[in-house]
């Protein structure tokens, strides 16, 4: 129970309530203004905040603006009644990571929805099996103490983020914030607010100031992931920022530049020698950035890691659903023969994956090697001969998945087989075109299935699983009841569909 919360509630009688309930798991605090939850984050470090957004004084969305303002990192869960839904999604847009409607939250599923928050923001647990993994943590743990600047290149999926929090979590700033930006998520004429900030009058629509990253994150670590797409034009300014701890807010000018504490450690799957050689990256701040170099090695060149991230992701999951998870030697093996070209993010997509097909509800489930399923041909496969399934690709949307699938693959295994691949390709994409709506086919890759077949697919199975309870195939699909519901709407999932209209 080592996790805190601070509940921000000013019913007493609420939060009595609130604290009785979490404190079965956490450690909780209360406060009943927002102004003296404001002291209190101030002087003591908080798992979450668990906020009302109507408050005596200043409001809870007051509150929420002046934490981001503090550069507290804090995850902030605001709860609203059913008439403040806008006001709830502002403060989703000011930071909050989640919103509850008061009455509409079961105690388990508050429980269950606060410690899934809490293992999200400390998901970058270091997983080090191999001898060249735990030779590089223990570099990490040495190069943590500094506050050099630090380079971690690799393969997507490797775990660059990861290392990047366990330096943080290691070094004497791991009690500030620690923010991560994505260079290549960010168009590039927002990128320089997002980083630097703006004056109110900055331009069009800049109606107040806002701080950027580097100055939210000041007394801590800054993550500049994928630096390689960077743009040219602000390479000088992160330069300057590396070189002075200086930075300009877009239209506030040199005079006044703001003076920042911050460690930068930036992340790239590119070769930036190669992108320097090309211009595209400037010679100066390439030598700035890579005091430390590291490289993290692709996992086919380390599969010795490969047990120990299944234990650790295994837990994770049990952790979640509430289950046992067990496997044996042939699942292992299974897995140690592949090459893993997505990395450690692609295990453990596999790994959940075989867990949900596996699962059929019991306390202790374990996973077979046959649910090891590395691609969606393979998936689709699996769901055609799994007895589970069977009933849900012969309803009356996806029989015709698996029909054309069945006439791809004979195809295939015939003379002329390519021709007439290409044949049942062009008759399957015209027969989509013609569903429209109902389009529950194949993307223009005949053989891959759509986002919204997968979601139609897995969100029938898990109803057929519970019987057609939507809180249990809620959990069993990691999603909430809310959002259950929104996709059987999305979907078009009607009654005779989803077994059962009630929970």
């Amino acid at each position: 129970m080592g996790n805190s919360i601070l509940v921000v509630e000013d019913d007493v009688q609420v939060a009595k309530s609130l604290s009785d309930l979490l404190s079965r798991d956490f450690k909780v605090s209360v406060a009943y203004t927002a102004e003296s939850a404001l002291e209190i984050l101030s002087e003591n470090d908080f798992d979450l905040v668990l906020c009302d957004l109507k408050l005596p004084g200043m409001s809870g969305l007051d509150l929420l603006r002046k934490v981001k303002s503090l550069g507290i990192n804090t995850p902030f869960v605001v709860l609203t009644a059913f008439g403040d839904i806008p006001t709830a999604v502002e403060a989703m847009k000011l930071g909050a990571v989640d919103f509850i409607r008061k009455g509409e939250t079961s105690p388990d599923e508050l429980i269950t929805r606060i410690r899934d928050i809490i293992e999200d923001k400390y998901e970058f647990e270091f997983i080090a099996g191999s001898e060249v993994m735990k030779n590089l943590a223990a570099l990490a743990r040495k190069i943590a103490k500094t506050d050099s600047t630090v380079l971690i290149m690799g393969e997507s999926g490797v775990g660059k983020e990861v290392l990047a929090r366990y330096i943080h979590k290691y070094s004497p700033r791991a009690h500030k914030p620690f923010l991560a930006v994505n260079m290549s998520a960010i168009p590039d004429t927002l990128l320089e607010a997002e980083l630097f900030g703006y004056e109110k009058g900055a331009f069009t629509g800049a109606e107040k100031r806002k701080l950027g990253k580097f100055e939210l994150a000041s007394g801590g670590t800054i993550l500049l992931d994928e630096i390689g797409d960077m743009p040219l034009h602000l390479q000088p300014k992160i330069l300057r920022v590396i070189q002075e701890k200086k930075i300009e807010r877009l239209g506030q000018g040199s005079v006044n530049s703001v003076s920042v504490d911050v460690r930068v450690i930036s992340t790239t799957n590119k070769d930036l020698e190669n992108l320097v050689k090309e211009g595209k990256f400037r010679e100066d701040l390439y030598y700035r950035l890579s005091v430390i170099p590291i490289k993290i090695p692709p996992l086919r060149e380390r599969k010795e890691d490969i047990p120990y991230l299944t234990d650790y992701f295994f837990r994770k999951l049990g952790r979640k659903y509430g289950v046992e998870i067990v496997w044996d030697k042939d699942f292992l093996s299974k897995l140690f023969e592949y090459d893993w070209p997505g990395n450690v993010r692609e295990l453990y997509n596999v790994l959940e994956r075989a867990f949900i097909l596996s699962w059929s509800g019991q306390k202790n489930v374990k996973v077979l090697p046959e649910n090891i399923i590395f691609s969606t041909s393979d998936l689709i496969s699996a769901l055609g001969k799994s007895n589970g399934f069977e009933p849900i690709l012969e309803s009356k949307d996806n029989h015709l998945i698996k029909k054309d699938l069945q006439g791809s693959s004979s195809s295939l295994s015939s003379s002329g087989g390519e021709n007439r691949v290409l044949d049942r390709k062009n008759e399957f994409n015209s027969k989509v075109g013609r569903m429209g709506d109902q389009n529950l086919g194949f993307s223009a890759n005949f053989s891959d299935l759509n986002i919204r077949s997968m979601e139609k697919v897995f969100i029938l199975e898990a109803l057929a699983r519970t019987g057609g309870n939507k809180t249990k195939a809620a959990q069993l699909l990691g999603i909430t009841v809310r959002t259950l519901r929104n996709k059987l709407k999305e979907l078009n999932i009607q009654k005779g569909e989803s077994e059962s209209e009630e929970d």
